[in-house]
């Protein structure tokens, strides 16, 4: 019985620790993923307690039984429809097929690859420098601006925050394809 056959199982038993894991496990994860989104955070807590909600009675009913896929690759898709469902809700028909790519089904391997790409980033990401790190840090999973991190790391100007962030991407990417090789 592999990892996900386990927390399934473990849910079916009514383990809410096994729940609670799953819920606090990939929450950051999934807020930021959101973030993409004009939403606010008010809201897509609720979208994830609601995507957590139906995982959770997807499970206890038996429509889930065994996944192909990670818990946290099938709680995001739940998550990326109703995020698409609230979306629908405030926006205008024309503004909706910017957001259309979420219902397009991914494939599972292809999903598959994305989280071991993810895994080796994150790796990457850990041998990188301070100042690569700070600056990565701050403008992908803080989403502050070119400005913000310049006046908090104390660069000369915005141009060079630019720089320092275009350097470190290269960086990483430079890593990741020798590892790929």
């Amino acid at each position: 019985m592999n990892k996900e056959q386990r927390l399934i199982a473990h849910i079916k038993s009514s383990d809410k620790t096994a729940l609670g894991d799953v819920y606090i496990q990939y929450k950051k994860e999934f807020l930021l993923y959101s973030s993409r989104f004009s939403i606010p955070k008010e809201e897509v807590l609720d979208i994830y307690q609601d995507a957590i909600v139906a995982l959770y009675e997807n499970i206890v009913s038996g429509k889930l039984e065994t996944l192909s896929c990670s818990v946290k690759t099938y709680l995001f898709a739940i998550g990326k429809y109703k995020i698409y469902n609230r979306l629908k809700v405030k926006m205008s028909p024309k503004d909706i097929t910017e957001f259309e790519y979420l219902l397009k089904d991914e494939n599972e391997e292809n999903t598959e690859l994305q989280e071991e790409n993810i895994k080796k980033l994150r790796f990457f990401y850990k041998n990188l420098g301070g100042k690569c790190k700070a600056v990565l840090k701050m403008f992908y999973y803080e989403n502050l601006s070119l400005e913000e991190i310049k006046q908090q790391l104390k660069y000369t100007s915005k141009d060079v925050v630019k720089s320092q962030k275009s350097r470190c991407l290269k960086q990483l990417r430079e890593m990741m394809l020798k590892e790929n090789k």
